[in-house]
């Protein structure tokens, strides 16, 4: 792309400079000027991929003409289980950087940062320096619902209410990884082998299979297998905070800068924007929870624990942090109940993730739909009508403010 752009250039410039010759002055004069202000007009676009929405409104808002930006998770996909092309693998490798989210949420991050490397490509982790959330993940497939068995209000305290003294332990656990982060799986893989007797002793038992046990563990982890799923120990959908959003634009706003120092004043100022426009978003967030009259909505899948993190409200998730997680039947009758005892009268669907289980919760409880948008992807409807960061979370606030009455 790069070369092309040269040469159609330098073309242009050696048309021009023919037409010139063959005229008089004044035609020369004419046809010279244009000839000389197309390649300083011309500034070549960086080539920027994206992993999920957000990151690629705030680089397309914070780049502005300086950016071509795609997002590599098609619209109406969702990140947690999509898997590149190729193909696509091979056009990231040709552009100038790779913007992703991390925390585990792109599970084909790993692969593609190592096809990556000895490109010319800029690596750029968007939630670097964010203190992650640890979710619970302790029964991430018993549907981290424990507060819907027998003793409803001190459990639905413990998963749920991060005013009371529950959440100080969480935050120890989030201590606990904030020096793992993108090695955090890595490091939990290393200290299960050794907390481990018997996996020790099938290292040592073993031999012939010790490779296989490994690369067996390694899946079980992924998969959150052996009540441990490595990939979300801390919550990932930290764009859903839009104060925390700001971090995140400024990593890009600050790789963008780095690629193309010529043009950092508009970078900065657009980030400026950006900025301000997140703030006041929390702002009106912040007056919708205040005036509302509950605190607690039913949603498919548990990925706003940022919303009760910031705001103090309180989500029950019918999946998991992935929706990949869903409950199973006496996870699912919990659920029932703690939806008829909080009194819910909506069940919060989103735009990319199955209803099925979800739709079964609705019937049972006697509850309405209503539709969150979790950011992650847009869908076609979305990009129909112009949406963006700002449009949509907006229109979240609304939701959420009907779902709290």
């Amino acid at each position: 792309m790069k070369k092309l752009s040269s040469l159609f250039a330098s073309i242009l410039i050696a048309s021009s400079f023919l037409a010139a010759c063959g005229g008089g002055n004044e035609q020369a004069e004419e046809q010279e000027q244009p000839a000389t202000e197309e390649p300083n007009e011309e500034v070549e676009a960086l080539e920027l991929f994206t992993t999920i929405f957000p990151l690629e409104d705030f680089a397309t808002k914070i780049g502005g003409e300086f950016v071509n930006v795609t997002n590599i998770v098609p619209v109406g996909a969702d990140a947690h289980t999509f898997e590149p092309t190729a193909r696509e693998m091979i056009s990231v490798a040709e552009g100038d950087a790779f913007i992703y989210n991390g925390a585990g949420l792109e599970g084909f991050v790993d692969a593609l940062i190592e096809t990556l490397e000895g490109e010319e490509v800029a690596i750029v982790k968007a939630s670097e320096g964010i203190d992650f959330i640890d979710y619970d993940h302790d029964h991430s497939q018993d549907h981290d619902h424990d507060h819907a068995h027998d003793d409803h209000g001190h459990e639905d305290d413990h998963d749920h209410d991060h005013a009371h003294d529950d959440h100080a332990h969480e935050e120890e656990d989030e201590h606990d990884h904030d020096h793992a982060h993108d090695d955090h799986a890595h490091e939990d893989d290393h200290d299960h082998d050794h907390a481990h007797d018997d996996h020790a002793h099938e290292e040592e038992d073993d031999h012939g299979h010790e490779h296989d046990d490994h690369a067996h563990e390694e899946d079980d982890h992924d998969h959150g297998h052996d009540d441990h799923a490595h990939d979300h120990d801390e919550d990932p959908h930290v764009w859903l905070d839009p104060i925390l959003s700001i971090t995140l634009a400024e990593n890009i706003k600050n790789a963008l800068v780095e690629l193309m120092p010529e043009q950092e004043e508009v970078f900065n100022a657009n980030f400026e924007e950006v900025k301000a426009e997140l703030e006041a978003i929390d702002a009106e967030f912040q007056a919708m929870v205040e005036a509302a009259e509950k605190d607690t909505f039913l949603v498919s899948h548990a990925g706003y624990g940022y919303w009760e993190e910031r705001y103090g409200v309180k989500q029950i998730g019918i999946a998991g942090i992935s929706p990949t997680n869903e409950p199973s039947q006496r996870q699912l009758q919990d659920i029932i109940e703690l939806a008829n005892e909080y009194g819910l009268q909506y069940v919060l669907f989103e735009q990319n993730i199955p209803t099925k289980v979800a739709e079964v919760v609705k019937d049972e409880v006697g509850a309405e739909a209503l539709y969150l948008h979790n950011l992650e992807a847009l869908i076609e409807e979305d990009v129909e009508n112009d949406e963006d960061y700002f449009s949509l979370m907006r229109r979240n606030i609304e939701v959420l403010e009907t779902a709290l009455q």
